[in-house]
């Protein structure tokens, strides 16, 4: 379907999963000055909203060029969380993510998965068995392992600064970022018990010192 390239919308949900690569940006931009928008690449979007869901990169050359009409394809989804699955699992059949994608997909997925989760005592009865299921869930849509989910979640809940940018900057692996973070923790929870057990001794021996003053 050919529609103003005006009528089209852009949503941060969707246009921040993926930040546009430049050198690709260029080639397209280039291609389509050259030959105009290919029909056989339509944008995808969202139906009754307008908002694109694929096609990101595409669109801003044709805003920049000037390119009044685009060709798009309309598509329904019952939820934002659906639109967001589509827009991933439209870029991971094409190709593998980068850490930092990785991770910003991972964060959208449990936000919006979170955002319906029901009553608060309901999703702690569940807990266990949810997090295993959207673990599965979101493995699938991201086209990797239930591990390397996990890996990831356990980075944006316990990872520093420094490590979590490392991933965003590409210097450091998922794996490796994990790996790191976990022998912290470990290491911390192990100064941790020091200082209780300190604290624990002393206590003692100022206990033990009043009994025998009385």
């Amino acid at each position: 379907m050919t529609v103003p390239t005006d009528d089209l919308k852009v949503s941060k949900t969707f246009s921040n999963l993926f930040a546009i690569n430049p050198k690709n940006y260029k080639d397209i931009k280039a291609n389509i000055k050259k030959d105009g928008f290919r029909d056989c690449f339509p944008i995808i979007v969202w139906q009754g909203t307008d908002l694109i869901i694929d096609g990101h990169t595409r669109f801003k050359a044709c805003k920049e060029l000037g390119v009044p009409y685009v060709n798009a394809e309309y598509i329904h989804f019952d939820s934002e969380l659906e639109a967001v699955e589509f827009a991933i699992k439209t870029q991971t059949n094409r190709r593998n993510l980068t850490g930092d994608e990785f991770l910003s997909c991972l964060n959208e997925l449990d936000k919006l998965r979170q955002a319906g989760r029901p009553s608060k005592e309901l999703a702690q009865h569940c807990a266990n068995l949810d997090k295993g299921k959207s673990a599965k869930q979101t493995a699938d849509i991201l086209g990797v392992s239930v591990r390397k989910v996990e890996q990831g979640r356990t980075i944006q809940d316990h990872a520093d600064d420094e490590t979590v940018q490392a991933v965003k900057d590409g210097n450091m692996s998922i794996n490796k970022a994990y790996n790191e973070t976990q022998a912290k923790r470990k290491e911390q929870a192990k100064e941790a018990e020091s200082v209780d057990d300190t604290k624990f001794v002393e206590y003692d021996e100022e206990e033990e010192f009043e009994a025998k003053l009385l």
